[in-house]
């Protein structure tokens, strides 16, 4: 598939983004600095109304200021009215959840944000007094950072209370995790980081979604930083993490996307990955060989049969009876027109793709879904499956990641719910 490189290999990210910021700043201080002064004296008006809240033009033209310095994005008229929407979706998604955060009588301390806000430098390898020397010369106040930040620490909260306790990761989910996980064992590492545009209503549906993916892989041909893209516009969870996602294994992700990292080279950016209901930007931070493999020992059943279909029916019909390969021998031997071998033991490295995605969607003591041969079909017995390499997450970590995965689905239906509910004018 396409893709674009977006940073050198050979030299340290972070520090590119540091430079890269800095000098954003440096040379856009200038021009937003006449342009803070000449707007300082206008008389602040009504941007939107959220409920019984008020969104100032004085609050989006900070908001807008602060995305143009953050994120390089340039001043022609089409990005300017990009920034300018996604600015206030932004400030009002924040009301919304700074409503929640007041119903549910949630207050966030003054250290609580200037520990995340310390944090979010101390990732991005900047020096705090730099950055808000060169903001407040630009004309934006470090509040509008620390803003977005009170309200990502209230909605965090918010949504751990209310389905932090509701949702149940069943052993089931956790099996069929971890058969996916070991069946790919063998295969890379990658370290991805991602953009996720939602195909929202206000920004005109898919169609809107895919020009603004767009616009994210031109901002970072043109030299933005992708985490404070990520950050400014990224409907993911990962957003405040400047959109990266850690180590993944091939599986661990959408289908989508696991097919298009698995074809990028590391420092490149992808092409829009449509999903059902928005559009994602990955880039490849990092790729590593794996240290972990997975032994198995397999047998197969077949039944030949020139009618491929009831070959396979008749598979399927025996998952409840052969379940054992210590008497699969003596089992199959009582039904006409099946055989069993014993394939051994085998690593996934030494299996092809078609077998491992099998063996992923099957269980220890259970029948694969069948394979068709020219003269029956066969399916495949897993006598035991064993993970060996640290890379191998434990059932405790595969839970949490479930959990963090249905947190985020709900904090976003949740967000949508509030947005659908609410009294909202935008001017």
């Amino acid at each position: 598939m396409a893709t674009t490189t977006f940073r050198d290999n050979r030299t340290d990210p972070m520090m590119n983004l540091k430079r890269s910021l800095l000098a954003i700043l440096f040379t856009l201080t200038c021009s937003f600095a006449v342009t803070a002064n000449a707007q300082s004296t206008t008389p602040h008006g009504i941007a939107a109304v959220v409920n019984s809240d008020i969104v100032t033009t004085h609050d989006l033209r900070q908001r807008v200021l602060f995305m143009l310095a953050t994120t390089g994005a340039p001043r022609d008229e089409a990005s300017l009215a990009r920034i300018q929407q996604q600015a206030i979706r932004n400030l009002v998604d924040e009301h919304l959840q700074m409503q929640e955060a007041e119903r549910y009588d949630q207050s966030i301390s003054d250290e609580e944000i200037n520990q995340s806000v310390a944090r979010l430098f101390g990732r991005n390898g900047l020096d705090p007094n730099e950055v808000v020397g060169r903001l407040a010369a630009a004309g934006v106040s470090i509040e509008t950072l620390r803003d977005q930040v009170r309200s990502e620490i209230a909605w965090q909260r918010i949504t751990n209370g209310l389905f932090g306790s509701r949702i149940r990761i069943t052993d089931a989910q956790i099996d069929e995790t971890l058969n996916r996980l070991t069946a790919n064992a063998s295969k890379p590492n990658f370290r991805v980081a991602e953009i996720y545009i939602e195909a929202s209503p206000d920004i005109g549906g898919m169609d809107g979604a895919m020009e603004g993916a767009n616009a994210m892989i031109q901002q970072v041909k043109e030299g933005a930083p992708f985490p404070l893209l990520a950050q400014q516009f990224s409907s993911a969870p990962s957003a405040a993490k400047g959109g990266d996602i850690g180590w993944i294994r091939e599986g661990e992700l959408r289908p989508e996307i696991d097919q298009a990292i698995t074809q990028m080279e590391v420092g490149a950016l992808s092409t829009p990955i449509q999903t059902p209901g928005g559009v994602y930007v990955v880039a490849l931070l990092d790729k590593k060989v794996s240290e972990a493999e997975t032994l198995y020992k397999l047998r197969q059943v077949t039944v030949e049969n020139e009618d491929l279909e009831a070959a396979k029916s008749r598979l399927i019909s025996l998952r409840d009876t052969l379940t054992s390969c210590d008497t699969l021998v003596a089992d199959v031997a009582e039904i006409e027109d099946l055989s069993a071998a014993d394939m051994g033991e085998l690593k996934s490295s030494e299996l092809s793709d078609e077998v491992l995605a099998l063996l992923a969607a099957t269980d220890v003591g259970q029948l694969s879904d069948p394979i068709e041969r020219p003269s029956g079909a066969t399916s495949i017995l897993i006598c035991a499956r064993e993970a060996t390499g640290s890379e191998i997450p434990t059932r405790d970590e595969i839970e949490n990641r479930l959990m963090d995965q249905q947190l985020a689905q709900a904090s976003r239906r949740h967000l949508r719910d509030l947005r659908r509910k609410a009294t909202l004018v935008v001017r």
